[in-house]
């Protein structure tokens, strides 16, 4: 459960970038996206929190590949 949730967030903080890039450029606040970020970062603590194991920069990809059940390929 705790991938899911990293994964979740990283894809959430990942959009907020775009969602912030296309809100601006129609001269909108960029409400959506610091939704979307603050949704994110949320979905990354609990995913965090949750995990036995320590939260690192290899934790991603991990959990990528545990979620898809495959080798994942850079």
């Amino acid at each position: 459960m705790s991938d899911v949730l990293l994964l979740a967030g990283v894809a959430l903080c990942l959009s907020s970038i775009v969602l912030a890039v296309v809100q601006l450029l129609q001269t909108q606040p960029p409400r959506a996206a610091a939704l979307a970020f603050v949704a994110g970062v949320f979905l990354l603590f609990v995913g965090a929190w949750t995990s036995p194991e320590p939260f690192g920069p290899g934790t991603i990809p991990a959990a990528l590949q545990s979620v898809t059940g495959g080798a994942v390929t850079p």
